[in-house]
């Protein structure tokens, strides 16, 4: 009986030694879910920032594809201005050029034509005198 009752000893030893690494396991799970409990908070708060951030995100985002569009209509018009702006330049180089050619030909044939010295025209030819001649007289019959 005394070996059943030290057995029983041991049993109530291991079991107390048991309970008291449970006690310590609880306090450490309720110290775990503590921290738990303020992470999450932390992480709710942090979830309700971010919400807030897409909110404003998404208003920003909005405003900038308007102001996208505004952007690419005023730059359609540019480019429609450019255009015009080019076609008019090509036509007063173009017509500045045919200008300045034709003018250079005038100028080269005008030095052409004055820069030998000329001969002295020839005398006039005296007047040419046609003397016309007497009617034959009319054959007597």
């Amino acid at each position: 009986m005394e070996t059943r009752i030290a057995k029983l000893e041991e049993f109530a030893d291991d079991t107390k030694q048991r309970l008291t690494k449970l006690e310590e396991f609880a306090e450490d799970a309720k110290q775990r879910l503590t921290k738990l409990e303020e992470f999450a908070e932390d992480a709710k708060q942090r979830l309700t920032k971010l919400e807030e951030f897409a909110t404003d995100a998404k208003q920003r985002l909005v405003r900038l594809e308007e102001n996208v569009a505004v952007l690419n209509e005023k730059l359609n018009a540019l480019q429609v201005e450019m255009r015009k702006g080019f076609a008019g330049m090509i036509k007063w180089v173009v017509g500045t050029a045919i200008v300045l050619g034709g003018t250079g030909i005038t100028v080269i044939t005008f030095v052409l034509n004055n820069a030998t010295p000329k001969a002295p025209p020839p005398a006039p030819l005296p007047p040419v005198v046609i003397y016309t001649q007497p009617a034959p007289p009319p054959p007597q019959m």
